[in-house]
């Protein structure tokens, strides 16, 4: 149950999902939870830019954004709010916003031109490293055997001996070794 203490005395009220449940007093004399869609007012504290803390009533974001705008002198359009991390669009109601309660903290900060700073252009030291292009050779077949004269065909490249290749995969011929893979 939230109430405000400060002030003028209010009905007390609970929060219950994202709606606001009012405590109403039912005819017969007991207390009853009502819900209604209707907007109702929060006391929010907002952190302007210098630090110190205001204390704001409101039902939407656009509300707290006049107030400021009164008390503070900064324009509603340069006025950026957010909680939890998260800024608060102006046409959003304060029921809407998930984590929000009475007597929560609200941030102000100004919206601002560009933000990131200049960096300065990297000089590199060494050329790009150009990558390898793979050349298709035509008839690629041919360079694994050769038919003599007499129609008798050979094998020119000794087939891998490992068992995880098996037959039909030749070993690539190097000056001093051959190389599977």
């Amino acid at each position: 149950f939230g109430s405000s203490h400060l002030g003028r005395r209010r009905r007390p009220t609970l929060l219950i999902g994202s709606r606001q449940t009012r405590l109403c007093e039912s005819r017969l004399g007991g207390p009853e939870a009502v819900t209604c869609g209707c907007a109702v007012a929060m006391r929010l504290f907002v952190r302007d830019l210098e630090g110190r803390t205001v204390a704001v009533e409101a039902e939407d974001v656009a509300g707290i954004q006049q107030q400021l705008s009164d008390t503070q002198g900064i324009p509603a359009s340069e006025q950026r709010l957010s909680f939890a991390g998260r800024a608060l669009a102006a046409e959003q109601g304060l029921s809407e916003v998930s984590g929000l309660a009475d007597e929560s903290t609200v941030f102000l900060n100004l919206e601002l031109q560009g933000g990131g700073k200049k960096r300065k252009k990297k000089t590199y030291t060494k050329p790009k490293k150009i990558k390898h292009k793979r050349k298709k050779v035509k008839l690629a077949v041919l360079k694994f055997y050769k038919v003599d004269s007499n129609d008798k065909v050979t094998r020119l490249r000794r087939e891998c001996p490992s068992e995880l290749c098996g037959p039909g995969v030749f070993m690539a011929m190097h000056f001093n070794r051959y190389y599977c893979g």
